[in-house]
């Protein structure tokens, strides 16, 4: 496995362009290291890609699974998860295979945002379909275990590591009758189990 670079997921595709329709092309690709954001990486990055020829140009389909280090909603600490990212873009030429001359991609009621656009040379960079499929399937909300217990909310102390000795209030006042309920709950068994010991 090796780090990124900016041909990693390059692909010479002249000769598909010149298939009929239903022409593919399948690549895997297992890299080390790719920059998602300014402070978010993806490591160990392995996928799949089947290029089909099409109308327009080429459909590209396949799946990207990589770590990513994320700070968990709960306790604030950093936990390694790994994204399974699936994606479907497709991939239109900048100029005709044949002639060399420039084609206008955009159709009307289409904006450039609708599809990648393929390198005068004939090169279709999944780069940044994959990079932007991995940040979509990043959960908005992420923990770094299931039976995480997080940050006491008086103290800061984590609760995956000490219990402080502050009392538990609901945080919102809406639920201070359920939390008195809970209470008189746990109060009842306490005497429950007291009798019964």
């Amino acid at each position: 496995m090796r780090p990124a670079e900016i041909d990693d997921l390059a692909y010479n595709v002249s000769g598909l362009l010149q298939e009929t329709v239903g022409g593919t092309r399948n690549y895997e690709w297992d890299l080390s290291e790719m920059v998602l954001d300014q402070d978010l990486r993806a490591r160990n990055l392995v996928g799949v890609v089947r290029l089909l020829r099409v109308n327009r140009g080429i459909l590209a389909t396949g799946e990207a699974s990589s770590d990513v280090v994320l700070e968990c909603s709960r306790c604030l600490i950093y936990a390694e998860k790994r994204i399974q990212a699936p994606f479907e873009e497709e991939f239109r030429p900048s100029v005709d295979v044949s002639s060399g001359a420039p084609v206008d991609v955009v159709e009307e009621g289409e904006s450039e945002e609708d599809y990648f656009t393929i390198t005068p040379n004939h090169m279709l960079d999944l780069g940044e379909a994959v990079r932007q499929a991995i940040l979509v399937n990043i959960p908005f909300s992420t923990v770094c275990r299931p039976d995480c217990a997080g940050l006491c909310p008086n103290c800061g102390a984590d609760l995956n590591i000490v219990n402080c000795d502050c009392v538990r209030e609901p945080a919102d006042g809406r639920l201070a009758a359920l939390g008195a309920l809970l209470d008189q709950l746990e109060n009842k068994g306490d005497t429950t189990n007291g009798r019964t010991t």
